[in-house]
């Protein structure tokens, strides 16, 4: 398999493993203040915190699932990543910051397409003490940015999976080649594995 049908496979899984994180998205009391309460976005951004570091603690196995390689099965990939991560440990941080950057690249652009489609405005038919919420949401425009925001999340999620295996299949290669004593470790690490 190719790298970028990897990464693409890679993307594809984390867009179907991450669909938890896509209906809190869709749920704008738990996501936005002006919709629902501040007790309901506080739940709301701890069950997003949860779900992105989920995500990535998980993102291996997802990646494995549909693109797997040796020692790359979705049973071994969060093995595998961490003896990646331990092997060259600053590749996989910059992987990880990587991944970030695109992450916050995402929520720029969310709030660009905020500004231009607006999905919030104020309520012409609030009265102080009223039952009528001060907000009115356009559910449209919101499901717009939040897939927008989703889209970018999983590519981030997808692009630190994809690297990882990279750096998994670059030790697997480095390990093949080594002297007997490194091939030992490597299968005293496979065997710990399984």
């Amino acid at each position: 398999m190719t790298s970028s049908a990897a990464f693409a496979r890679t993307w594809l899984a984390t867009l179907i493993g991450c669909v938890p994180l896509l209906v809190l998205l869709l749920i704008p009391q738990l996501m936005r203040s002006r919709a629902g309460s501040e007790q309901g976005l506080i739940l709301g951004v701890g069950l997003l915190l949860a779900l992105l570091v989920a995500a990535y603690v998980f993102a291996p196995a997802m990646s494995a699932w549909l693109a797997p390689t040796a020692g790359w099965a979705p049973r071994r990939a969060m093995g595998a990543a961490r003896r990646a991560w331990a092997a060259a440990p600053g590749s996989a941080a910059l992987a990880l910051a990587a991944s970030f950057v695109v992450y916050v690249a995402g929520q720029v652009i969310g709030y660009a397409l905020a500004e231009a489609v607006p999905y919030v405005s104020a309520n012409p038919a609030y009265v102080e003490g009223g039952a009528a919420s001060p907000w009115v949401i356009d559910y449209p425009a919101y499901v717009l940015q939040a897939l927008v925001l989703y889209a970018f999340t999983t590519l981030a999620v997808a692009l630190w999976a994809w690297r990882m295996r990279g750096l998994h299949l670059a030790a697997r290669r480095t390990t093949a080649f080594t002297p007997v004593a490194g091939a030992r470790q490597q299968l005293r690490a496979d065997t710990r594995t399984r």
